[in-house]
């Protein structure tokens, strides 16, 4: 029986589920990607990484994969495409086209607090307070706050 290319992607989930960082870095390191969830985890995993370690260079590895996908011409229409490219554009600090991204999505994530979160720093990091401030204090009472506080985009 040989590997499974879907077990190695679903430990690194597992792995990220539980706040292991480094392992699910680990499992990553040496795979060049060739599929949509491959491209999403490397970049994940390397954003993860940076910001445990506050390191610059794993961050822009993220923000490369993040593009990478998002701005292929196959992905560029999905949902996932555009979350990388938000996902891109919040690591460059360019809130602005954040927004431009998640707002092209936020149908359909109207029950995704992890999204709403995140919607809700990139407005406020764009300085659009007002639409951020009703958004933030809703979650802030939820069951989750302390976990949103932890969560990457």
């Amino acid at each position: 029986v040989g590997l499974v290319p879907e077990a190695r992607l679903n430990l690194v989930i597992y792995h990220m589920h539980n706040n292991e960082i480094q392992e699910a870095y680990e499992l990553m390191k040496e795979i060049e990607p060739t599929s949509p969830q491959e491209y999403i985890l490397k970049g994940v995993t390397n954003l993860a990484l940076g910001q445990m370690m506050d390191s610059r260079e794993h961050l822009k590895v993220a923000q490369q994969y993040f593009q990478l996908l998002g701005a292929s011409a196959s992905e560029c229409d999905t949902i996932p495409g555009r979350q990388c490219m938000a996902s891109c554009f919040f690591v460059l600090r360019q809130f602005d086209d954040v927004l431009i991204y998640l707002s092209s999505i936020e149908a359909y994530f109207p029950n995704d607090l992890t999204f709403q979160y995140n919607y809700a720093i990139a407005k406020a990091a764009a300085g659009k307070y007002a639409e951020a401030e009703p958004a933030l204090l809703a979650l802030q009472s939820g069951p989750t706050a302390d976990e949103l506080a932890r969560d990457y985009i």
